[in-house]
């Protein structure tokens, strides 16, 4: 699909997010500091202010992570981007901003999590009003795989646990069923020869205390490293990329597996690549110019 933008990219642009038939795009060639919001039913296309957090010579940014949602308790779509400059004393030091689409602005927030490492190459995952991140823990958590949850209503921060087993192995946050959900699976390489060699699904569900915990869906021993959880279909069924190179027994890089009765389905796409990411996308006439 071609993009409506007037002037050309340096890049292929990245999708942030796409919520309600709004996908939102970053555009820029660095550090996550240009984005275009871009509805492809309607072909409307809005570039958005530059954000408030930028890169100098006396404070470089290290690394940028962003993530596109609905708040729907103030009714508006959100972009959230967390900047990390490199401390003096090697730990990472954290701004945060939200560009409002409704109020069509950035605003820097003062709310922090507690410090952690949000893992590269993952965007915010939407769960129930929030967008979560993978991290690894410092501090408080070193050495223990979280999650970073933030709060679109109220715009705050909340650190959650995972479970143990996510230490050796590759986190990948989801939804499902509504639910948040990790699929953990074998890092392709491991320090010290550490690795789980077996696939692990978990949901956090509600308790009966009221209390949150995670429950183990699926468990697969001897689990394919070529095999890469991207996301879900339909909130239900897992998708998962071969990363491995194809034969002719095995045409699709794209595969579907529900977790509950462990069926398999493959899906004839054949241009899939490493780089490949799934994003769940449905036509609607929502504004890229919405305001109050």
């Amino acid at each position: 699909m071609r993009i409506p933008l007037e002037e050309s990219l340096p890049l292929f642009p990245k999708i942030v997010g796409s919520v309600d038939g709004l996908v939102c795009l970053d555009i820029s060639p660095c550090y996550a500091s240009d984005f275009a919001m871009w509805n492809p039913g309607t072909k409307q296309i809005k570039r958005l202010p530059l954000p408030l957090i930028t890169s100098s010579r006396d404070n470089p940014i290290w690394m940028v992570f962003h993530g596109f949602g609905f708040d729907s308790f103030n009714n508006d779509y959100k972009l959230v981007r967390i900047v990390s400059f490199r401390g003096n004393d090697a730990s990472p030091f954290l701004r945060v901003e939200v560009y409002s689409l409704r109020e069509a602005v950035w605003k820097e927030i003062e709310e922090r999590f507690e410090l952690a490492l949000l893992c590269g190459g993952q965007d915010g995952v939407v769960v129930d009003g929030s967008l979560n991140w993978a991290a690894i823990g410092l501090q408080g958590f070193a050495d223990r795989k979280v999650v970073i949850s933030f709060d679109m209503g109220r715009e705050v921060f909340k650190t959650i646990p995972l479970p143990p087993v996510t230490r050796y192995g590759n986190v990948k946050v989801v939804s499902y069923m509504g639910l948040l959900a990790v699929a953990v699976y074998p890092l392709v390489f491991a320090a010290n020869g550490n690795n789980m060699n077996r696939f692990e699904f978990w949901v956090q569900g509600d308790c009966e205390d009221g209390m949150k915990r995670w429950s183990n869906m699926v468990v697969v021993e001897n689990f394919s490293k070529s095999l890469v959880p991207v996301g879900t279909w339909g909130d239900r069924e897992l998708v998962f990329k071969h990363v491995g190179v194809r034969d002719r027994e095995n045409q699709s890089s794209l595969f579907l597996f529900d977790p509950v009765d462990h069926t398999t389905k493959r899906l004839p796409v054949d241009f899939v690549d490493i780089c490949f990411q799934g994003f769940s996308y449905v036509e609607s006439l929502v504004s890229v110019s919405r305001r109050s």
